[in-house]
């Protein structure tokens, strides 16, 4: 049980871990891609905003001796809104894509590395005499955490994908506000979790038991 013990058995350093090449372009991939959609959703609705651009276009057009009613300040406002929606869109496709390959690189992972089996191992460790159960309980809620961010990301990823295609198929439209509200709600998760995550790496990093965890997704962990 030497390779399923393995993580657990250097205990100031429970968080510290080997991460395969695919795991860290996956991991920083994901983190990129997440943000920027989260930021074109944020411009969208503030910089962006059509309704709210409507007076601004107006008023700089004016100041060209332009006069435009409000229906084509409207139209004109709304493009930029939709170069917003358009670049989130193929953000979306890029994300989707990466979860896909997150799925299929499970099966390639050395076994210490794969999800369930260290959720597995954690559980075995919970019930060993002298274990330490306050850090592994956290070490626990943790990866389920993580858990449940691949469940949101892949609920983002299938509603994404049904807004997109649910125009070209009639029976589908009908859903599509159901389906908008709950990627809303999703997004909101997301970036709710991604702070938290940001906030739990800062803390561990400047922990005594946990630091260097950064350094592992990036250089590949310890040996």
């Amino acid at each position: 049980m030497e390779k399923e013990s393995g993580l657990f058995e250097r205990k100031n350093e429970l968080f510290r871990g080997k991460h395969s090449r695919s795991i860290r372009f996956w991991h920083w991939s994901t983190f990129v891609i997440t943000t920027g959609s989260l930021f074109t959703v944020l411009l969208a609705k503030t910089l962006l905003n059509t309704r709210k651009n409507i007076p601004v276009v107006q008023e700089n057009l004016r100041a060209s001796n332009i006069a435009i009613t409000v229906g084509q300040a409207k139209s004109l406002a709304h493009e930029f809104n939709d170069m917003a929606w358009n670049f989130h869109t193929n953000l979306g496709y890029i994300l989707a894509g990466l979860f896909g390959f997150r799925i299929l690189i499970e099966f390639f992972q050395p076994k210490e590395q794969k999800v369930i089996p260290i959720l597995k191992n954690t559980l075995k460790s919970l019930r060993q005499p002298g274990t330490d159960l306050k850090d592994l309980k956290y070490y626990l809620f943790v990866r389920c955490a993580y858990l449940f961010f691949y469940l949101v990301l892949a609920v983002q990823v299938c509603t994404g994908l049904f807004m997109v295609y649910s125009d070209d198929v009639e029976d589908l439209k009908k859903l599509r506000h159901s389906v908008s509200d709950i990627h809303s709600v999703g997004m909101w998760v997301l970036l709710t979790y991604i702070a938290l995550h940001i906030i739990g790496v800062v803390y561990s990093e400047h922990s005594k038991k946990n630091s260097g965890i950064v350094s592992d997704m990036i250089n590949g962990g310890q040996n």
